[in-house]
């Protein structure tokens, strides 16, 4: 009997070593399949899966406005014309002219990207000054990309025990429960019966 007794022990160790090793077959299977398709990306030392990428342009109005004196504006090329004899009349209407202030304004259109303004003040037939000031639109590219953590396996230690009505306790049993990256659950568990007897069980779930 003590023969037979030591037999039966031992091919209960085997039947939950048996078991666990299953189990970490489950364990080692399900970490190594991927769950959703997408590539992964490293943040803060973190693997995460990207859910989605979204690229957004816009363009932005950037001002701005600069000045610049005529003697530091380069001079080019000077032609010299005759002086016709002026009576004292034509000498003055010249003169007023020569020392007025002649302002001359343009807009140039930069196709699709804005426009500049440019204004060029005239005085004693040369550049007094010249300003620039544009309204230029630049491309803003925003990258955004939205993350979720990585689905892994997790394992957990448990007991359990069933109370019947009267105060008695039945079937006292400790388990293991391995849930899944697809969130399957398997478990193994150990416990003893009523009658001293050794009870295993196995388990598996799903979520609905």
């Amino acid at each position: 009997m003590f023969f037979i007794s030591h037999i039966m022990k031992i091919s209960n160790i085997i039947n939950v070593l048996l078991a666990l090793f299953v189990l970490i077959l489950l364990y080692k299977a399900e970490c190594g399949k991927p769950v959703v398709p997408g590539k992964d990306i490293v943040v803060g030392g973190k693997t995460y899966e990207v859910i989605k990428q979204v690229i957004d342009t816009q363009y932005v109005t950037v001002k701005e406005t600069k000045y610049k004196k005529g003697e530091d504006i380069y001079h080019d090329t000077t032609i010299y014309v005759s002086v016709p004899v002026l009576d004292t009349a034509q000498m003055q209407e010249a003169l007023s002219k020569y020392y007025a202030k002649n302002i001359f304004q343009d807009t140039l259109k930069v196709g699709k990207f804005g426009q500049i303004y440019i204004k060029d003040t005239v005085q004693y037939n040369k550049l007094a000054g010249r300003s620039m000031s544009a309204d230029l639109m630049f491309p803003s590219i925003t990258n955004t990309t939205f993350v979720k953590e990585k689905p892994k396996a997790q394992l957990f230690l448990g007991a359990r025990m069933d109370y019947l009505q009267g105060g008695s306790v039945q079937n006292p049993s400790v388990g293991l429960m391995l849930k899944t990256k697809r969130d399957r659950l398997y478990g193994i568990s150990a416990g003893v019966s009523p009658n001293g007897q050794p009870v295993y069980g196995a388990s598996f779930y799903i979520k609905l």
